[in-house]
Formats: C-alpha cells, sequence, structure tokens
C-alpha cells in the first residue's frame, strides 16, 4: 500500500532537515549569497568560477534569496551540484519571452548545457505569463533548459506558463520529487526523461507535454511513474490533454499516476486540423500510453483509438535502468549507461491508496 500524502511531506521534513544539519561551509566548493556572506552575490559568476573540464564534482551552495539572472551553465562546466535550503527559498527567476528573445530556446531563464549536473532544493522560475495579451505574438517562455546529458534535478520547481521546462535535446534527465508547472506545452522537447514521484501542475487548460522525438529513433521520451496530474489554481473547469505530438516520433508514456478531473476523456490530442500544417499527420508515428493509472481523469476506454493501454509485462520495460542505458537511442551517441539515485531515494511517496477519497482536494492542500 502506497504511504498518503501527509507521509510524503513528513519524509520531505525530515529528510531535508537531515541534510543540512550534517553539511556546513566548508563541504561546498562555492557559497553564492545575495547579501555579500558567500563567495559570489550571483549565481552566474559562481557557474564562471567552475574549472573547464573538470574531473571532480562542484558543489556550489546557494543561500535563500530571490536570484533574477540569466543564467547559463556551459558543455564545458561539468560535474556541478547546485544546492538550496528549499525551493521555497531559493529562487532562480528571469522574465525573458520568445519575441524579444529571438526564439523559444534563447527565452530561457536557465539554460544547462553541462553533463552530469545535479540540482536539488531550487526554484527555477519564468515570470512571463503567456496569458496576457502583451505576449500573445511570443509568450513563450522557457524556465530551465537541459542541453546535457545525465541530469538529475530532485526536490526542485520547475515553474512557468508556456513551455516552462525544455528538455531539447536527445540526453538523459531524471527528475525525482519535483513541481512542475505551466500553461502550454509546458514539458517539450526531445529528451530521455524520467519524472518520478513529481506533481504536474497545469495552470490553464490546454496541453502538458509536446514532445518532439524523431519517429523510429527513441525507445522512451518522457515518462512519467507515480506521479500527480493535477490543476491547482482555483479554476474547476479547465480542461487539458496529456500531450500533443510536436514531433513524428513522439513519445510519453504514463504510469501509476494519478490523473485528475482536468484531464480530458481523449487523454491525448493531436498537433493540429489543419490538414496542410506540417505536423499534422505526427500522431500516426506517436507513441503514447498508460498503465494503471487511476482519478477522475483516467478514463482508458474512451482515450484515442491510436493510442495504448500497456499489458503489464510492457509496463515491466519501463525501468530506471533500460530508460537510460546507453543504447536506448540512435539519435544522438550516449557515454555509457547510466542509473541515477538520489539520497534517501526511497523515502518519499506522493501517491495515496487508490480508494482515497477526495484525493484531488488532499492534493491541493499539500501542494500549496
Amino acid at each position: 500500500m502506497k504511504k498518503t500524502f501527509l507521509t510524503f511531506y513528513l519524509c520531505l521534513f525530515v529528510f531535508n532537515s537531515a541534510l543540512y544539519a550534517q553539511k556546513d561551509k566548508d563541504q561546498y566548493d562555492i557559497i553564492v549569497a545575495a547579501d555579500g556572506s558567500g563567495t559570489f552575490t550571483k549565481v552566474q559568476e559562481a557557474f564562471d568560477a567552475v574549472p573547464e573540464n573538470n574531473s571532480k564534482r562542484i558543489i556550489i551552495f546557494v543561500k535563500p534569496g530571490i536570484y533574477k539572472e540569466k543564467l547559463k551553465l556551459s558543455s564545458k562546466k561539468k560535474k556541478v551540484t547546485l544546492l538550496g535550503e528549499s525551493y521555497k527559498t531559493t529562487v532562480l527567476t528571469f522574465d525573458d519571452y520568445a519575441e524579444i528573445a529571438g526564439g523559444t530556446s534563447k527565452s530561457f531563464s536557465v539554460l544547462i548545457q553541462a553533463d552530469d549536473f545535479t540540482a536539488e532544493n531550487i526554484t527555477f522560475e519564468n515570470t512571463i505569463d503567456s496569458q496576457l495579451p502583451q505576449y500573445k505574438k511570443g509568450g513563450q517562455a522557457v524556465a530551465l533548459m537541459v542541453n546535457g546529458d545525465r541530469a538529475i534535478f530532485h526536490l526542485c520547481k520547475i515553474t512557468g506558463f508556456q513551455d516552462t521546462f525544455y528538455l531539447k535535446s536527445n540526453t538523459r534527465t531524471y527528475i525525482k520529487d519535483c513541481i512542475i508547472e505551466g500553461t502550454t506545452d509546458f514539458i517539450f522537447g526531445s529528451g530521455i526523461s524520467l519524472f518520478e514521484n513529481c506533481f504536474i501542475n497545469s495552470i490553464k487548460g490546454s496541453h502538458i507535454t509536446a514532445s518532439n522525438q524523431d519517429a523510429g529513433k527513441n525507445k522512451y521520451g518522457f515518462v512519467f511513474k507515480d506521479c500527480v496530474f493535477l490543476n491547482y489554481n482555483g479554476n474547476n473547469t479547465i480542461t487539458t490533454t496529456l500531450g500533443r505530438p510536436w514531433g513524428a516520433g513522439a513519445n510519453v508514456v504514463v504510469l501509476n499516476s494519478y490523473e485528475g478531473s482536468h484531464i480530458i476523456a481523449d487523454g491525448w490530442a493531436i498537433w493540429s486540423k489543419d490538414p496542410e500544417h506540417k505536423a499534422f499527420k505526427n500522431w500516426e508515428t506517436t507513441y503514447y500510453a498508460e498503465y494503471n493509472c487511476f482519478g477522475p481523469g483516467y478514463n482508458p476506454k474512451n482515450r484515442l483509438s491510436w493510442t495504448h493501454q500497456l499489458s503489464k509485462k510492457e509496463a515491466s520495460e519501463y525501468t530506471k535502468e533500460k530508460i537510460f542505458a546507453a543504447n536506448t537511442t540512435t539519435a544522438a551517441n550516449l557515454e555509457g549507461d547510466w542509473n541515477p539515485e538520489t539520497e534517501n531515494d526511497k523515502c518519499r511517496e506522493i501517491l495515496p491508496s487508490k480508494n482515497a477519497k477526495n484525493a484531488d482536494g488532499v492534493f491541493q492542500k499539500g501542494f500549496n
């Protein structure tokens, strides 16, 4: 039986307290503090100070504060760990957007190009509200973009509106115990990504994922395992889909997850209803699937005919080891198999029993 939502937060509090009780400033290579009490006052200064092609892990601790910077960790700054005390108090934010930045891929608040990056207890934010009329011509606004391989995000919040989290490249990312929220296509790109024990929060009705995989090249795309899909913005009338296929090989699978009442009966959508649109036929080579999900938004009998409900045997192929194996894609040459772990890996479970009453209300209280 899965642990209750309350147990999740108790474990989270105990873990954070134990983790930071054991660490002191001597264990950090760099400390960032806006008040001048650290090594640097800006996060970008800390990134710039990381040696190129370093062989040892560099730990950067960011003291509580709101750091408004457009940040870039270059590909030569490998093996960096970015730590905060809590995602609620350590916020990396910016307000760029596609129309003025020169495109969606340039609108990021934070860009991680380096391999072997880890972030814990950090909020990544883009404050541009794509729902406002002044941004309608180019309101795509990325909070976090990842190009590097073997990235881990743990106990983080990734928040924005349209195009929040851009997993741009055919590289591997593990996202655990995190909150990801936005409006349209707010988890998108070509990444090979496992979301485990995460809250996926729709701020308005639209589409959650926009996978852009190349047809026939990836065994896995976006995998959501033991996650909670909810709508927490006070509007109970919105509806959304689990995803629409940006690329011809779009690949999204949802396993053992709670789906709130905002998920439409079809579950998924095509990219465009216009036969002349270049993405019109993407659905024909897309792979969308679910297994053993529950909640008012889970309607397997009403799903689009070209989507899938996995068997137990098929679902057993979605393990961390297999998703992140070196041979998981032919679209990129990945360096070795990867089996990422996080501290206290088995502590948190955010799903209640499938028989839990009023699950939406319980999740919403905890989410805040």
